[in-house]
């Protein structure tokens, strides 16, 4: 009988099951979204499976939920900390609400180790712009799951958008024509800079997070991310006392 194959993961979740066991969901390149049981594993001496730590992976069973067969770190976890810690929390989380079970996603996991790598070194250079670490991820994440449609024809006319030319975007039907200082009017050679992962200036930045974020809504629902509702949270408690 051959022995079950080893797999690169990641935990993506994990929660308490039952009395002494905690069920896992990992990300796994060779089948996306997996979770299964790791028995036992909160008996005093055993490992509990970590956030933002590389394993190999052995997997038991079939069906939607699994057994691991053996769990073994291949490197310390990365201690993120701050808003280093909160992007990963919404990362993981981002690909716990979204990426379907047992689909295969080899390049989005080499993306989210990517991401992981860049947050934690952006925390050990004492830096704090994550945004473009984020921007790429939830782009990388929105073609993987074939939900970025390139937009970059104006929906009154179906002509390309024009580089010089002011747009302003409607969710229900797309790019129309906006004068410039119109609350809202993006540069078309802007936007069409965002939809080729051109983000080099802090407009393209802030418009890719709008675009992005508005792209990933209608697959989140109503349900708000809870990753996002804890970083608000620190951010206020942090704020002086006498802060208006």
């Amino acid at each position: 009988m051959n022995a079950a194959p080893w797999f690169p993961a990641y935990v993506l979740h994990a929660r308490a099951y039952r009395e002494t066991s905690v069920l896992v969901d990992f990300f796994v390149p060779d089948y996306g979204r997996v979770s299964a049981i790791a028995r036992g594993a909160r008996r005093k001496g055993q490992h509990m499976p970590c956030v933002f730590q590389p394993y190999f992976l052995q997997l038991a069973g079939h069906g939607e939920l699994r057994a691991v067969a053996a769990l073994e770190s291949t490197a310390p976890a990365l201690a993120l900390q701050g808003g280093a810690l909160f992007s990963g929390l919404y990362v993981n989380e981002l690909l716990v609400r979204l990426l379907p079970r047992e689909l295969p996603q080899p390049e989005l996991f080499v993306a989210y180790a990517g991401a992981l790598g860049a947050l934690s070194e952006l925390q050990a250079a004492n830096a704090d712009d994550i945004a473009p670490i984020l921007r790429q991820f939830e782009r990388q994440l929105l073609d993987a799951m074939g939900q970025w449609a390139s937009n970059t024809v104006a929906a009154d006319s179906d002509t390309p958008l024009l580089p010089d030319q002011y747009y302003q975007y409607y969710p229900e039907h797309g790019w129309l024509p906006a004068r410039m200082g119109q609350r809202g009017a993006c540069l078309g050679a802007d936007i069409l800079a965002v939809d080729a992962e051109d983000l080099s200036t802090p407009t393209r930045m802030r418009l890719a997070k709008v675009l992005y974020r508005s792209a990933l809504q209608p697959l989140l629902g109503d349900k708000p991310l809870k990753s996002r509702d804890l970083f608000a949270a620190l951010q206020e408690s942090a704020k002086p006392e006498n802060a208006s």
